[in-house]
């Protein structure tokens, strides 16, 4: 009897050794996410994860795999799918490791389809339909009225925050490299408002407003600190719809840093410095 235990012992190591237990979350995630059926594989998806799988990918998409943190028990991924056209959309896998790793969740920026066809709007209005549309708003006179937008500088910065919150994560980060001395000046004045302000308030506290024209520029719709997410730490918010949102952070402290869970802070990948993206669901 003693030896049939140690022997069945043996070859249930054996049998998880070969379906998973060598199998670390990047590999695992290019093998469940290839368009190839993979064996056995119920056995590296847990009882609450219902897909997407590499077969349910449309005839011409392609996935790129980047692992964005890994601990003892958990790790995510970052999953790019790509187009034909390599156009794409970054979506995040999530893992648990009980004897073997698995994939427990998917996710993605969500509610885009209202910023889609905003940008798609604004993209197809030709520049003169542009002047015509604020002409005819300062026209009015009313500061009441409706009006898509009511200045060049309104209409510059709704088209290319609609592109930024869109973009794949590699152009979120490149634009804020491309711009960094300007988005640290703008840190600075916030950090001094922090210091003139957070001791007043325990809740989120909106920073700069009086330089919003500067971090428009930016595609930055607004600056804040403080939050369930966000406690010290600067939120140079891009946008998105509710509480699926994309932005940048600037945190001085990492034991600051909000945790990557796919109920909450979906994304989180350091950029630069203590300069960090992320994504919210």
């Amino acid at each position: 009897m003693k030896l049939s235990i140690i022997i069945f012992s043996v070859f249930t190591w054996n049998f998880f050794t070969v379906l998973g237990q060598e199998l670390e979350p990047l590999v695992l995630a290019e093998r469940i996410f290839n368009k190839e059926d993979m064996p056995n594989m119920d056995a590296y998806l847990t009882e609450d994860y219902n897909g997407p799988l590499g077969l349910d990918f449309k005839k011409g998409v392609t996935p790129r795999f980047i692992l964005l943190e890994q601990k003892k028990t958990s790790a995510v991924v970052r999953m790019t799918l790509l187009d034909s056209l390599a156009e794409g959309i970054d979506t995040y896998l999530y893992f648990q490791k009980d004897s073997i790793w698995k994939v427990k969740a998917f996710r993605a920026l969500a509610n885009t389809g209202s910023i889609q066809e905003l940008r798609n709007s604004l993209e197809h209005i030709s520049k003169k339909e542009v002047r015509r549309i604020i002409k005819y708003h300062k026209r009015r006179g009313d500061p009441d009225s409706y009006a898509m937008f009511s200045s060049m500088e309104d209409y510059n910065f709704q088209l290319g925050n609609a592109r930024l919150i869109l973009e794949l994560d590699q152009n979120i980060a490149k634009h804020f490299l491309a711009n960094q001395d300007e988005f640290e000046r703008l840190k600075r004045m916030a950090l001094e408002q922090v210091q003139k302000e957070k001791s007043a308030s325990q809740g989120k506290i909106n920073l700069i407003e009086n330089l919003k024209p500067s971090y428009e520029k930016l595609f930055i719709s607004a600056v804040s600190t403080g939050g369930p997410n966000f406690k010290n730490c600067i939120n140079f918010l891009i946008g998105g719809i509710v509480d699926n949102a994309v932005g940048y952070l600037y945190v001085e402290d990492t034991k600051d840093l909000p945790v990557m869970n796919p109920e909450n802070v979906i994304m989180l990948k350091k950029i630069t410095g203590a300069w960090y993206m992320y994504k919210t669901t």
